[in-house]
């Protein structure tokens, strides 16, 4: 049974509601005042809310305000006044009230507005239950895929060479702990991420940035080229380099490693990587422009942290963690990402350019 609050300092009117409201299939409890209601709220919960605007001690609109400043509440609102000024109105709407009820209603108007409310309320905690159990399935998905696979084979080749220890070559031998070398690198690589992007967050909570958020003496075209070596992509890069050389922070730095890493991911090996650095309307732009089937600019322009562009027709690696430093990087320093679809293949294959383009303000990076 729905239980709801009746917030009225006129005990007529306030009885009346609750036989009205009991005779429809709820449960209601009266309260003389914002405060007396305030109190009811503290210590017992409810599905819905009838308040009066007028009322001694607190009035309605305080009562709402105050309930406002927890972030949780969510419970449907509904106001009663004898009032009929627009200004009156407004002020009950800017607040978040859910509806608006004038004295004197007539019992249908009353609970018509009670079944739309709780109907809403009930559809939207639904839809949000969905959300979140699909949030839930992706994480635990791709969380597991990124742990399980390594894990599973470290775990493999180590019985392998454990079971076969005396008839391998070292050949052999050297080939299997390089897999497992692989293996380990990447569970260790996701763990990193994953503690950056958490320390990261630490520091916007604060306002402050991080304390390795100094100029970085060496050219970015060095962090670049380490990102390009390890995925064995040297000769796919193209690199338009600025003049003079400009220098940026080391989480800049780290920012573009991230948008480089995912650069070699997502395209295939021969197939070029195209970096720039240009300065205009007084802000640097670094873009990273790479040929892929995998997603698309407006996936990429509306990613959320754990989630995947398609994953039920193409499976992916990745948590997707490392656009989510970048983009939280660059917000720190003020600046934005942006994805552009840049030249899109008709064909079967579906193969576009796409370019990320981080734009950052010069005078932000000056006082660095």
């Amino acid at each position: 049974m729905k239980k709801i609050l009746v917030i009225e300092d006129e005990h007529d009117i306030c009885d009346s509601i609750k036989e009205i409201v009991e005779m429809a299939g709820y449960e209601a409890t009266p309260a003389s005042n914002g405060a007396a209601g305030l109190m009811e709220l503290m210590h017992h919960h409810y599905d819905l809310i009838i308040c009066d605007v007028m009322m001694p001690e607190m009035d309605g609109f305080s009562l709402l305000a105050t309930l406002k400043k927890d972030p949780s509440f969510v419970t449907p609102f509904i106001f009663l006044t004898a009032k009929v000024q627009a200004n009156d109105l407004r002020a009950g709407m800017s607040l978040g009230a859910d509806d608006y009820l004038h004295k004197p209603f007539k019992s249908k108007d009353l609970l018509a507005a009670i079944e739309t409310r709780l109907f809403k309320h009930e559809k939207l905690n639904q839809l949000q239950a969905q959300k979140a159990a699909m949030l839930e399935k992706t994480i635990e998905l791709m969380v597991g895929h990124e742990f399980k696979t390594p894990m599973n084979g470290i775990i493999n080749f180590n019985a392998l060479i454990a079971e076969n220890a005396s008839s391998l070559n070292n050949e052999k031998l050297q080939s299997l702990c390089n897999y497992l070398q692989i293996s380990a690198e990447r569970l260790l690589t996701t763990y990193g991420k994953i503690n950056t992007y958490y320390n990261l967050q630490k520091a916007v909570h604060v306002s402050a940035l991080a304390d390795d958020n100094h100029l970085d003496p060496h050219h970015i075209i060095d962090s670049i080229k380490s990102v390009i070596h390890k995925q064995n992509r040297t000769n796919d890069l193209v690199f338009h380099a600025p003049t003079p050389a400009l220098f940026f922070s080391t989480l800049i730095h780290e920012a573009v490693k991230e948008l480089i890493e995912n650069a070699c991911k997502f395209s295939e090996k021969g197939t070029p990587i195209i970096v720039s650095i240009t300065t205009e309307n007084l802000r640097h732009k670094i873009s990273v422009t790479n040929q892929t089937s995998h997603t698309n600019a407006t996936a990429l322009n509306n990613y959320r942290l754990f989630e995947q562009h398609d994953r039920a027709s193409n499976e992916q690696q990745g948590l997707g963690i490392g656009l989510a430093i970048s983009k939280l990087i660059t917000s720190m320093h003020n600046g934005s990402i942006e994805f552009i679809d840049t030249e899109k293949n008709t064909t079967e294959t579906a193969t576009r350019s796409i370019e990320a383009i981080i734009y950052l303000p010069i005078q932000n990076l000056e006082k660095i």
